[in-house]
């Protein structure tokens, strides 16, 4: 039976493996991060929740990740076995941050009152104009092909136009069916 391996001290080295979850719930916390504080021994949750990490018996583990509460875990230092698993469950930690008003005016008034004085410059102002005027705009629907989503919805639309035509059954005025019996029995076809 191969020895198992020990490190420095007599501290042996375990397998470290799991799945880091959201709260009670089994959805994965992905770029997590899992680490032993003060060594060079760390590693992401995968886009599923998974990591796995070589550690020491008796290390503390650390479980980190914006948004969440900071997470711990000690190894055993007579922990027996060389593979240690574990479903981590991450609380989200709600954080309100302070207001914070931005301006390079000394007061809102002085802001406001720079706002309403601002003159833009004109070659802006004609852009504008000239990008939102009616025929330029009509112009451009002419010219501008459909994108997918367009195409999809017209295609839907001509089926479904073809499939109610299909189905549709001409209508007939009743006078003119009593006239088609008149000219018959007087025999008009027959003279032409």
């Amino acid at each position: 039976m191969p020895e198992q391996a020990k490190a420095q001290g007599g501290k042996r080295v375990v397998q470290l493996s799991g799945f880091v979850t959201i709260g009670d719930s089994l959805y994965g916390v992905s770029s997590v991060s899992v680490y032993v504080p003060g060594t060079n021994r760390g590693v992401q949750t995968n886009q599923y929740g998974f990591f796995s990490l070589p550690v020491l018996t008796g290390d503390t583990v650390i479980f980190s990740a914006l948004g969440y509460k900071r997470e711990t875990l000690v190894i055993p230092k007579t922990y027996p076995s060389d593979s240690y698993s574990i479903i981590m469950q991450m609380q989200e930690a709600a954080i309100e941050l302070s207001e914070v008003k931005v301006i390079p005016w000394a007061t809102e008034r002085d802001f406001k009152e720079a706002v309403l004085a601002l003159k833009l410059p004109d070659e802006g102002r004609t852009a504008a104009n000239r990008n939102l005027d009616p025929e330029r705009l009509r112009e451009l629907f002419e010219v501008v092909p459909m994108d997918g989503n367009a195409n999809s919805r017209v295609f839907n639309q001509q089926q479904r136009i073809q499939q109610q035509n299909r189905h549709m059954i001409p209508t007939i005025s009743p006078f003119a069916v009593l006239k088609l019996l008149d000219m018959l029995k007087n025999g008009e076809f027959k003279k032409q």
